[in-house]
């Protein structure tokens, strides 16, 4: 006979998988190990718990108990429940095992206690089957790992990180802090503090199918709607943001240098610069086809 080896036993249906820290699957003993959490960070102690987590510091660190993942540098916004399914997807206590936390909520349970607008990215994340309705203008760059290595060169002085732009679907240009979409190919620059990668993709280009996936509908009307309030209402910025917001305005939102300077049949977006226009099929804000196109001159 050969070298063969006998076959592994299959896992018994009812059997538990090995957790990483098995005294931490109590959701109270989890919640205890915060007594030291920052107050000042911008997630609560409790969303962590009910992500998985428990707090081993310093600062904001925090570790699954189930699979061993580490998070940490925690910013508004973050969702601990979507972090935690972006960074380790393979995480046992998102897949139905049993983990022998008689305690814990299903995901299901989990899902009713997140913020609406996060609903379709955890739904998104766990269903392998929910593919996006059109290919990406750049499949290159369909993974976060990949965008994310795109930032080598990122300027040392920008306010933003480059793990945030990856995960909002952008990669960086190697020109300025200019970045693009690897699905939609919109382009984003000038970026200030404070700006959340989400929301300016939100902001700039709405019917992007993997914002739209990524975030919902409901989020993109939301910030659609505080960004035309803002828009009416001028007077409440300084003069260097309504400077700034002007020039995005007018910038051809392709090549991110000239100005825009054609209108798009029948969307009616001005968007693009004369150049630019000439290779694009598609609307780069709402994705219609461009059936024809009329030269517009700013004043």
């Amino acid at each position: 006979m050969g070298d063969a080896a006998p076959a592994e036993q299959p896992e018994p249906r009812g059997a538990r998988c090995q957790l990483f820290d098995p005294s931490m699957r109590s959701v109270a003993r989890r919640m205890r190990t915060f007594q030291q959490w920052p107050r000042t960070a911008p997630v609560s102690a409790r969303d962590l718990v009910e992500a998985g987590f428990f707090y081993v510091g310093p600062r904001d660190e925090v570790q699954c108990f189930c699979c061993g993942g580490v998070l940490k540098d925690w910013r508004p916004g973050d969702c601990p429940v979507v972090e935690h399914l972006s960074f380790f997807p393979s995480c046992k206590y998102f897949r139905g095992k049993d983990v022998g936390k008689e305690d814990v909520r299903s995901l299901q349970e989990i899902f009713d206690t997140v913020d609406g607008q996060f609903l379709s990215v955890l739904q998104g994340i766990v269903s392998e089957d929910t593919a996006l309705p059109s290919e990406p203008e750049y499949p290159e760059m369909v993974t976060e790992e990949m965008r994310l290595s795109t930032f080598e060169n990122w300027p040392r002085n920008s306010n933003m990180r480059p793990e945030q732009l990856a995960r909002a679907g952008f990669f960086y240009t190697g020109q300025g802090d200019v970045v693009r979409c690897f699905y939609c190919d919109g382009g984003v620059r000038s970026w200030s503090f404070g700006d959340d990668p989400w929301r300016e993709h939100a902001k700039w280009y709405p019917e992007c199918e993997f914002l739209l996936h990524s975030r919902g509908r409901e989020f993109v009307s939301s910030v659609q709607e505080t960004f035309s309030t803002t828009l009416l209402a001028p007077s409440q910025l300084s003069t260097e943001e309504q400077l700034r917001r002007l020039q995005e305005e007018r910038m051809c939102k392709v090549c991110m240098d000239k100005d825009v300077s054609v209108v798009f049949v029948p969307c009616g977006h001005l968007v693009a610069c004369e150049e630019c226009a000439l290779n694009l099929r598609l609307c780069p804000i709402c994705r219609a086809v461009i059936r024809g196109s009329v030269r517009a001159f700013m004043s």
